[in-house]
C-alpha cells in the first residue's frame, strides 16, 4: 500500500537546517521529517487527550475548589521567596 503524499512549504532557513542535519547523519530529508512529525503528533495528541480527560472530569463535577488552588500557589510562591 502506497503512502499518501503530503506537500508543504518551509522557510529557507528550516530547509537549510534540515539539509545540514541530513548530511551530518547520512540520512535523507524525509527520514528526519517523518521523525519530527511523529514526535510532534505524539506530544500534541497527549496534550489533546489530557484536555479531554480534564473536560470529562469537569463535566462529571470533579472540580477542585478555587480557594484550594489559590492556597497551593500562594504556598509555592512563599517557598520560592525563601529559597
Amino acid at each position: 500500500m502506497a503512502s499518501p503524499v503530503v506537500s508543504f512549504r518551509l522557510e529557507e532557513e528550516l530547509v537549510a537546517q534540515l539539509d545540514a542535519l541530513a548530511e551530518a547523519t547520512d540520512r535523507d530529508r524525509l527520514y528526519h521529517v517523518k521523525r519530527a512529525m511523529a514526535q510532534y503528533l505524539e506530544t500534541e495528541s497527549w496534550h489533546v487527550k489530557a484536555i479531554e480527560v480534564g473536560i470529562a472530569a469537569a463535566d462529571a463535577g470533579e472540580l477542585t475548589d478555587l480557594e484550594v488552588v489559590k492556597a497551593k500557589w500562594m504556598t509555592r510562591a512563599e517557598q520560592n521567596r525563601t529559597d
